[in-house]
């Protein structure tokens, strides 16, 4: 018996350094900012005692919790999800093809990936074509008709990253675009992990909160979210977070990225807006993290608030992050969308599009029947 005892005892420390090294070697965790970047992120006044912070909020929620995603998770509802949290069957998709993104049209990757043609520069936001997590274990991406990878896209001139999760900032695909983007766009902080994963630093730049850069005129804007940041155990909101606005003589747009809702929207409506599509956060909810995810109700009025013409629900279909089911997002505001009389596009993953042909195919209903 003390024999046993003895080896699982060393099977312990042998596995408890493999995690050690893994935690603090493997290059999918990023990099900490470098001396520059440390001095502009301690003179920004949005990082106070070593963390970023969000900007204050006095909005409480209004709507009552009556779905289930609405209640605090609990360890069984992690364990007993529903039948139908995940797709049964690879979601219905279109083939995309990179020459048909032509000036003026958007084309959604799934999640919050996709490709906009402003004025025929091709932006991306926030990459992510592989796991929602550093474990190879977990994050796991459903399955499509027609997989989209790196391999499928057009010339891409600029990526924007509205912060470093993992379901919004994957290493691997930079790797794979480390040499053949022109330009990142980043929070604060975040620059030191591109740079581990092979980008050029020249290729970068960091902004924090309301800066502003033009590119082959094409403004790009980080503004406040409220949500958080860390790839590590250790690292918590020492990136910073945010959207983005990408806007020109034609066309004004605006990303979310994560974050909870506040007043911050209505901020950005009157300072920025109006805006001709935004691209909302919709999917990943839940009572317990309310503050840093919007419900539905919250991503239709975060809409209006912006004074935005299209609705553009983004944050679902692609990882199972929550415990609601993965259509339930979907269901939920195209419902609120045309209660209060907003535009909303749905388009299917891999499908191209403009403004003036505004998809709106409910195309999650055929994996119900």
């Amino acid at each position: 018996m003390l024999i046993v005892i003895k080896y699982l005892f060393y099977i312990l420390i042998i596995f408890s350094f493999l995690i050690f090294i893994f935690l603090n070697f493997s290059s999918v965790f990023g990099a900490p900012p470098d001396k520059n970047s440390k001095i502009i992120i301690e003179n920004s006044k949005n990082f106070v005692a070593g963390k970023f912070l969000n900007l204050n909020s006095d909005y409480k929620k209004i709507s009552p919790f009556s779905d289930s995603s609405d209640k605090g998770t609990t360890l069984m509802s992690w364990l007993s999800p529903p039948k139908d949290k995940n797709p049964l069957a690879p979601l219905p998709t279109m083939q995309f093809q990179g020459d048909t993104l032509t000036k003026g049209k958007f084309v959604w990757l799934g999640h919050s990936t996709l490709l906009m043609n402003i004025d025929s520069l091709i932006v991306m936001t926030d990459p992510v074509f592989n796991r929602a997590s550093p474990v190879p274990i977990f994050g796991k991406p459903f399955s499509y008709e027609h997989p989209i990878n790196t391999d499928n896209l057009p010339k891409v001139n600029v990526v924007i990253i509205s912060h470093d999760h993992y379901d919004h900032l994957d290493s691997k695909a930079i790797k794979d675009l480390s040499k053949i983007v022109d330009r990142f766009l980043v929070p604060l902080g975040v620059k030191a992990h591109l740079e581990r994963w092979g980008v050029d630093t020249n290729r970068i730049s960091e902004l924090d909160w309301h800066d502003s850069e033009d590119y082959r005129n094409v403004k790009f804007t980080l503004t406040p979210a409220q949500h958080f940041s860390g790839r590590g155990l250790t690292n918590g909101n020492s990136t910073l977070w945010g959207s983005w606005i990408v806007s020109s003589e034609r066309m004004q747009a605006y990303f979310s990225g994560d974050g909870g809702y506040s007043e911050t929207f209505r901020e950005l409506g009157d300072r920025y807006g109006p805006f001709d599509i935004a691209f909302i956060e919709n999917g990943a909810y839940n009572a317990d993290w309310s503050e840093v995810h919007m419900f539905p109700y919250e991503t239709v009025q975060a809409n209006i608030d912006l004074k935005s013409k299209i609705l553009f629900p983004i944050h679902w279909s692609k990882f199972d992050l929550s415990i609601h089911p993965w259509d339930e997002p979907i269901i939920r505001v195209a419902k609120e969308a045309d209660k209060r009389n907003v535009n909303i596009a749905t388009p299917m993953i891999g499908e191209v599009f403009d403004l003036t042909n505004l998809p709106n195919n409910p195309w999650w209903e055929a994996l119900r029947n």
